[in-house]
C-alpha cells in the first residue's frame, strides 16, 4: 500500500522510489488502490506530492487489485450485502477507489491527470469463466503457476490471470488496441478479447 512504502522511510524500497522520482522527467507513477479506511487517500497523497515536485507534468495511475481469498468470494459478497462478488467489485471499484480516493485526489491536484487500471476484473471474470466452463484451456482453480487461476489461498495468480492482466495494462496504459494485438500469451482462451471486455466497461472518467 502506498501509506506503508511512505511510511516505511528506513527502507530499501522507500529510498528507491524516491531516487527515481527525484531524478525528473518521469512521465508515469504507478500505485495500487491499498489505503487505510479512516484516511484513504494519505499515502498516494503524499506520494503525488513528492513525485510533483521534480515532475510537474507526471500522470498519475491507481491499480485496483483483486480481492483477497478467492475461495471465499462468495460468502465474501453476501456478508457485505451483495449477491455476487461482481457486484461488490464494482461497488469497491465505483465508491471506494473512485469516489474516496481518485475524486479526492484530483481535486487537490487539478492540474494532474489520475486514472485507475481495473486489474482485478482479469481474475474474477476468468474465475467465472471458469466455474461456468468457457475456458479453452485446462485450469484448476488453485494449484501450479502455469494450469492455474490462483497459487495459494491468498489469491496469487496464475499464469492466466497475470497474462489478462498484463493486457488490461496495454491497453489502459498504452492505448493498445487488443483486437489487432499479436502478442502470444500461450493459452487457447482468447485473453485479449477477455482485457478489452474490461476496458470497455470501465468507466471513461476514469480512463487515461
Amino acid at each position: 500500500r502506498p501509506i506503508n512504502f511512505w511510511n516505511d522511510s528506513t527502507s530499501q524500497e522507500h529510498h528507491l522510489i524516491k531516487a527515481v522520482l527525484d531524478q525528473g522527467d518521469l512521465e508515469l507513477f504507478g500505485m495500487t488502490s491499498g489505503h487505510e479506511a479512516e484516511n484513504p487517500t494519505e499515502g498516494h497523497r503524499a506520494w503525488i506530492e513528492y513525485a510533483l515536485q521534480k515532475n510537474p507534468d507526471i500522470t498519475i495511475f491507481i491499480a485496483t487489485p483483486c480481492i483477497d481469498f478467492p475461495a471465499n468470494w462468495n460468502q465474501l459478497a453476501a456478508d457485505n450485502g451483495f449477491d455476487s462478488v461482481q457486484e461488490l467489485y464494482e461497488y469497491f471499484i465505483d465508491e471506494i477507489v473512485h469516489h474516496n480516493i481518485v475524486d479526492e485526489l484530483r481535486a487537490e491536484f487539478p492540474s494532474t491527470n489520475i486514472f485507475t487500471i481495473p486489474t482485478g476484473w482479469a481474475a474474477i471474470n476468468l474465475n467465472q469463466m471458469h466455474q461456468d466452463s468457457l475456458l479453452l484451456d485446462d485450469i484448476d482453480f488453485m494449484g501450479p503457476k502455469p494450469s492455474s487461476l490462483f497459487t495459494d489461498q491468498k489469491g496469487h495468480q496464475g499464469q492466466i490471470v497475470i497474462e489478462t492482466g498484463t493486457l488490461v495494462w496495454l491497453n489502459s496504459i498504452y492505448h493498445v488496441d487488443l483486437s489487432e494485438n499479436n502478442y502470444e500469451t500461450g493459452f487457447n482462451t482468447n485473453l485479449h478479447d477477455i482485457a478489452q471486455q474490461i476496458m470497455d466497461h470501465h468507466d471513461s472518467n476514469y480512463k487515461q
